[in-house]
């Protein structure tokens, strides 16, 4: 066993364990369902605070309790995954965990509290993927929150300290209740994010258009637009990062403007990704060379998404990129 733990018993008489350890250099902890034929119910306090060299933590089913600092200062904690069932959440379980991008939850009981205690304990970009079912269908979703600033500004004159909060993150995070997700007023937001950083809104953008849950038409249409008319800067830095799903989407949606094609076709050359390349000369061929149409103008057709990239009055400029 690479753990070390304790025997408890709760409110109702029922023995558990409790998690307080591990052995280290560990990259990844598989906290099992049960030890000696007793459940785990919980992870102590500091069971694993400052371990560096933790990348991932599994959590399984039951796990109702995470002590104070259980995971705090795992710089290298790149992913949590775990179940709903937790309600005893205290205080800096995943706090200074500088690394930490990803949360993987498991809805078993609809319970969204661990959900809102995760964002509120951290302040960092975190992209959350939720499994579970929803009015009777399984369902796969994911939500990228963004980062925020909680500070302090000084009033001298007035001998007051003032509350100021930067970033999208923080309305974005109040959007979280202990039962449900308001994905209207998640949505809605749209327009912060792409303020305070473009890249992170191009992953809410893509979290809700390939995970539609709960996506009303207008809300669609502008992270549509948003990517249309970003794909130029967008589609050079999806290579670079190697995001092949994402890739694949926006052409499956035809969301490449004929420049950001050129653009992308001239980056993975460059790059030396005739996977890319050869994706990439096919939309091209498809959408903009396709039997060399022209209109009665006599100018190219070009082919795009319901003809989004010459419509008038779009929701973001060309410009703004």
């Amino acid at each position: 066993m690479d753990y070390t733990y304790t025997k408890k018993t709760n409110r109702n008489g029922e023995s558990y364990m409790e998690i307080t350890g591990g052995k280290e250099g560990a990259k990844r902890l598989l906290i099992p369902e049960e030890i000696e034929g007793i459940p785990v119910k919980g992870i102590g306090s500091s069971a694993f605070s400052r371990r560096k060299e933790i990348e991932e933590a599994v959590l399984p089913r039951g796990i109702y309790s995470l002590g104070r600092y259980a995971f705090y200062n795992c710089t290298g904690l790149k992913k949590l995954t775990l179940c709903d069932e937790v309600e005893d959440y205290y205080d800096g379980v995943i706090k200074q965990c500088e690394s930490l991008s990803y949360v993987d939850v498991q809805l078993n009981i609809g319970n969204y509290t661990v959900i809102k205690d995760i964002l509120a304990d951290n302040d960092r970009t975190l992209h959350f993927t939720l499994y579970g079912d929803m009015f009777g269908e399984k369902k796969k979703i994911k939500l990228t929150f963004p980062s925020y600033v909680y500070d302090f500004v000084e009033d001298v004159e007035a001998r007051v300290l003032h509350h100021k909060i930067e970033g999208a993150g923080y309305p974005y995070r109040e959007c979280v209740t202990r039962k449900w997700i308001d994905y209207r007023a998640y949505d809605g937001l749209f327009y912060q994010a792409v303020t305070d950083d473009r890249r992170i809104a191009a992953d809410i953008a893509f979290d809700r258009l390939m995970f539609p849950y709960e996506l009303e038409t207008t809300a669609k249409e502008n992270y549509e637009q948003f990517l249309l008319l970003g794909s130029v800067w967008l589609i050079t830095e999806l290579i670079e990062e190697n995001e092949m799903e994402k890739i694949s989407f926006l052409l499956e949606q035809v969301l490449l403007t004929k420049e950001a094609c050129q653009e992308a076709i001239d980056h993975s050359v460059e790059k030396k990704r005739p996977e890319y390349t050869a994706m990439f000369m096919e939309y091209d061929r498809e959408h903009f060379h396709r039997n060399n149409l022209k209109t009665k103008d006599g100018e190219d057709a070009g082919n795009t998404k319901d003809g989004a990239q010459d419509e008038v009055g779009l929701s973001f400029e060309l410009d703004e990129w």
